[in-house]
């Protein structure tokens, strides 16, 4: 009979702590865009913590961490595997490789986690918990292998009021905020269901005060920051013209058609088409998405269709910012490693997925060549080291492998007084990347341009994120964003992280609205991730201390309980 009862104890304490594994990765998860509910977030550890306090060994933690992040990643990256649009098995097998595999780089700031709490006790654990979650975020930011999509504080992008403190430390900030108020909400929940403290006792009462400073405290500053802004001139607006064209993006390649010639063909006919309608609001710029042009239209080959495509946009008389390949040839003495040969000659070559500013008149002036790459999706990590990985590992639609740009592109776009005005284009996957999108600033940018494809996974979470992740960049850097995606979503983002004029998702859409050019530098763009290094200088500290300190009273036996 006592067995039956210790196995009826086991199964009971394996489903409540599963249930709360699963609470925690159900609110992380459901507090991401396009959800409403990102305050969610500032809740969503709370189980987790609490489950910890249930386990005894690191192994037990580690299982049942995967379990949560597991569920958080299926609830925010499910659309990574192309499940409802394309059916392509390449896509279906990286994005559930990432679901599986990704929640497992979250374990290195857990084990730091526990191994401070074993060694200084729970409050030193607690404390340390967002320096090692920040540490992780911040490193993970770095690097081919790099994924800072599902940085905590991204899950507020659509908290326009508290995401305005992101001007001074970027999303890491607002992922401390969420990380302190999990920790004092568990702080709470365990003294007043344990009793130690009532819910009028000096202790309760302090922490609640402090929880309402750290998610009233930011809506407050964001507030004022965002009536400053507003307060601003809008002097020298820029009209700037947008083409959605809707375009699938499987057919953009050909895909469908008899010839991906006659692809190509009615692409660039719809886009001369919509730019010269455009035109007759005498627009300053116009801008066509990632890609617009899908092939080597600078290539000798294609001499005639570029002559006759600047011939028509001359005519037009309106700048135009397009996404397009570029082709950079070598000898073999120069060539990178993974550049493609052509044939048993002595030339090489690399596609870069790239764009350039087409000025009526004039010569085409610098190529952005895209710098941050998709791991995978555009190009193998360190393809140099695992060159052999290239073919069996590539997707074969598009262009295949891009080379991977080097030089940072600040643009010129004349104006009538002589004055050219300055900015920086991201290409889709760079615009999530905070340190990188602040360099374009740093180097006198007025404006940002995001040109993207964000339609190979149909009506599904991933577009949504991205679109609101521009919302963070405009706030850190303090500019216009102007975001032009294939088939949506594309509109305007002012420099407190508002959309105008944006456009649903898988429609066809062009239409002109008004930026305004900005010249100052945020704290952020100035001095880049200060916070983010402060944060690890502190996760460091904390393991320093417990390698050479250790909280007496703790005994050798004592694992990851109280």
């Amino acid at each position: 009979m006592r067995i039956v009862e210790d196995q009826a104890l086991d199964v009971s304490r394996l489903w409540q702590r599963l249930t709360l594994a699963l609470m925690s990765g159900a609110m992380l998860g459901f507090a991401f865009p396009p959800s409403p509910l990102a305050s969610l977030a500032y809740v969503g550890l709370i189980p987790f913590l609490l489950l910890v306090e249930t386990l005894r060994t690191t192994w037990q933690v580690l299982r049942y961490s995967y379990v949560m992040l597991f569920v958080f990643h299926a609830l925010t990256l499910y659309w990574t595997g192309g499940f409802t649009h394309g059916n392509d098995p390449w896509l279906t097998a990286s994005g559930t490789a990432l679901i599986l595999v990704h929640p497992l780089f979250y374990w290195p700031p857990i084990l730091l986690f526990l191994f401070v709490r074993r060694r200084l006790g729970v409050i030193a654990g607690l404390a340390s918990f967002p320096f090692f979650w920040i540490a992780y975020e911040y490193s993970h930011s770095l690097g081919e292998f790099s994924f800072p999509w599902i940085s905590l504080g991204n899950s507020q992008a659509y908290d326009i009021y508290r995401i305005q403190i992101a001007e001074f430390t970027s999303t890491y900030g607002l992922s401390l905020l969420l990380l302190m108020f999990n920790i004092l909400g568990f702080v709470l929940v365990v003294k007043l269901a344990t009793a130690q403290w009532s819910i009028r006792s000096r202790n309760a009462v302090v922490t609640l005060l402090a929880m309402m400073g750290v998610y009233f405290g930011p809506l407050i500053f964001g507030k004022i920051l965002v009536g400053r802004y507003e307060a601003m001139t809008n002097e020298g607006a820029l009209k700037i013209g947008i083409i959605q064209p809707n375009i699938d993006p499987w057919e953009k390649w050909g895909k469908g058609f008899s010839s991906k010639w006659d692809s190509y063909s009615r692409q660039l006919e719809m886009f001369i088409a919509q730019t010269e309608s455009l035109s007759r609001e005498r627009p300053d710029l116009i801008v066509w998405p990632e890609t617009a042009i899908p092939f080597r239209i600078l290539l000798p080959q294609y001499f005639s269709t570029w002559t006759s495509l600047r011939s028509k946009l001359d005519s037009i008389n309106v700048p135009v910012f397009t996404g397009l390949p570029f082709t950079t040839y070598y000898d073999s003495a120069t060539a990178p490693l993974t550049a493609g040969r052509i044939g048993s000659s002595d030339v090489f070559y690399e596609d870069f997925n790239s764009a350039a500013l087409l000025v009526p008149g004039q010569p085409v002036g610098p190529i952005y060549k895209k710098i941050v790459l998709v791991p995978y999706g555009e190009r193998i990590p360190y393809a140099e080291s695992f060159r052999f990985l290239i073919e069996p590992l590539k997707w074969n639609v598009g262009i295949g492998m891009w080379g991977k740009g080097t030089d940072t592109v600040v643009f010129a776009l004349p104006r009538p007084n002589g004055r050219a005005i300055l900015f920086s284009t991201l290409i889709c996957y760079e615009s999530v990347y905070p340190n990188f999108v602040r360099r374009f600033t740093e180097l006198g940018a007025e404006f940002l341009v995001i040109i993207t494809n964000d339609s190979w996974w149909g009506n599904t979470s991933g577009a949504y994120q991205h679109a609101s992740y521009a919302s963070l960049r405009a706030v850190e850097n303090r500019r216009w964003i102007v975001r032009v995606a294939n088939g949506g979503i594309s509109g305007f983002v002012d420099p407190v992280g508002r959309i105008h004029h944006e456009k649903k998702l898988f429609s066809m859409a062009s239409f002109v609205g008004e930026i305004v050019p900005r010249h100052e530098l945020t704290y952020y763009a100035r001095h880049g991730d200060v916070f983010a290094w402060a944060s690890l200088f502190c996760a460091a500290l904390f393991v320093i201390l417990s390698l050479f300190v250790k909280r007496k009273g703790l005994e050798k036996g004592d694992d990851a309980t109280t």
